[in-house]
């Protein structure tokens, strides 16, 4: 179909189409404003939400927190909100805290109940004081803070000692302790452990010293000398239970009766008796431990017969050598009478080094022929190293009793490097101590460096 147009159609034309997309912008337009501005409504809708905020008591903040924020954090993740505490860095560091809780309005009371709620199940901080003896600080400390690290720790509690020194050692000093009172409790057990440790020690320390002091000194007693003796081979007769002492012909000392350190570079050594690593006792491994073996073997028979059962001497004194008897094994061994308490004997047993309290019914005065063999027990002091303190811990005695395999029989080798004498002029020996029972040699005094329990001298 062929249209003609005129002129006047073709401007009207011409005129219309831009009107009508004109026209269709518009309302386009519109349109587009009308949806941001519903987008915008429905924004400000959602952004709404609540806000609470809560006071947090300064010794709570750090149990709410939470190891590196892990409370907070879960508190967040399980509520959905958003919490933080206010910067109050400008406030006292004492007073009580804000902490901010956002989201929805049954998020945000969700989460202010469990924080209340958290809050409330906080126990009660608490500050007690005690007071222990100064003389137990140390170990109570313990090496470079070690023993006090551990009882933190063990209680969760925070501990403070004032370190105060040039103080009398007989006075106590006053402990802070800070947690709940079931921690404060733990605390103090775990510090009366250590005071009751070091008591104990002391006293142990006391014995010790006190038996060292009683060996130190050159006790002699007279020998009673019986001629059919054959002291060369050391010859008894277990059956011959009339013989008796005879009167006095000579005078034995224990500092001199003690068997010689033999001239070669290294020795075999047994470790019998410890009191610390400066006074310690050795057997040297010879044909003298097959003798002493012998010896306690024929003192036993002697002195188990009903003869020397029934016999009763109660006239002991200071320096006598005895026999005296080992009821777990019902064998008799040489001594020396150290002291005297009523019925009770202190005794030195001179060839292993130790020492201990004997009834005087289990004593019997020691015959001339078991006084022939050398005592055994040689007095040592180990060589190049000293305590690290004041004097030997009880762990460090322990320690080198545990290395030197005391009592248990085990071979060391000894190497004499020197010689010191007491007042008294009794020779102890300074000696290096290697266990070589592995496949590499264990420098004793180097195990105790190591450890932390000496030093170089």
């Amino acid at each position: 179909m062929n249209i003609d147009l005129s002129l006047r159609s073709k401007v009207i034309l011409s005129l219309g189409v831009p009107a009508t997309c004109l026209l269709l912008y518009w309302l386009l337009r519109n349109r587009d404003e009308e949806d941001e501005q519903d987008e915008d409504q429905q924004r400000v809708t959602t952004s709404r939400q609540t806000v609470i905020e809560i006071k947090v008591p300064s010794k709570a903040v750090g149990p709410m927190i939470g190891r590196q924020g892990a409370n907070i954090k879960k508190l967040q993740e399980q509520t959905g909100t958003r919490i933080c505490f206010k910067d109050d860095s400008k406030h006292d560091p004492g007073a009580d805290r804000t902490l901010v809780i956002r989201g929805s309005t049954a998020q945000a009371q969700e989460a202010e109940l469990l924080v209340r709620r958290t809050i409330s199940e906080i126990p009660k901080v608490l500050t007690e004081e005690i007071q222990v003896p100064i003389k137990a600080l140390g170990r109570i400390i313990g090496r470079n803070g070690d023993s006090i690290r551990q009882i933190t720790r063990s209680s969760n509690t925070r501990i403070y000692i004032d370190r105060a020194r040039d103080e009398p050692r007989d006075i106590t000093k006053q402990v802070s302790i800070t947690g709940s009172q079931e921690q404060i409790d733990i605390a103090k057990s775990l510090i009366q452990e250590k005071v009751n440790e070091e008591e104990i020690f002391r006293a142990k320390a006391a014995v010790m010293a006190a038996n060292r002091e009683q060996r130190n000194k050159q006790v002699s007693r007279p020998v009673r000398h019986t001629d059919h003796v054959q002291a060369e081979k050391h010859s008894i007769d277990p059956d011959d239970i009339s013989k008796s002492p005879s009167p006095q012909q000579h005078v034995i000392s224990l500092a001199t009766h003690v068997k010689e350190w033999p001239k070669q570079e290294y020795v075999e050594v047994y470790v019998s008796s410890v009191a610390d690593p400066n006074h310690f006792w050795v057997q040297l491994i010879s044909s003298n431990a097959i003798h002493l073996d012998e010896l306690v073997q024929r003192m036993s028979s002697l002195y188990n017969t009903d003869h020397y059962k029934n016999m009763s001497d109660n006239q002991y004194n200071v320096g006598d050598f005895v026999a005296a008897l080992y009821e777990q094994d019902n064998s008799w061994y040489r001594a020396q009478v150290m002291g005297i308490e009523g019925r009770q004997l202190d005794l030195y047993f001179v060839d292993f080094g130790d020492s201990g309290y004997t009834d005087v019914n289990n004593v019997r005065l020691l015959r001339d022929d078991f006084l022939v063999l050398p005592f055994q027990a040689v007095q040592c002091c180990l060589g190049e190293v000293k305590a690290k303190g004041e004097d030997w811990t009880e762990e460090a005695v322990n320690f080198f009793e545990d290395i030197t395999y005391t009592a248990k029989w085990k071979v060391l080798m000894a190497k004499r490097i020197g010689t010191k004498s007491t007042q008294e002029n009794e020779v102890i020996q300074i000696v290096q101590l290697i266990d070589t029972n592995s496949d590499v040699d264990i420098h004793i005094a180097l195990e105790l460096i190591k450890h932390g329990f000496a030093e170089l001298a």
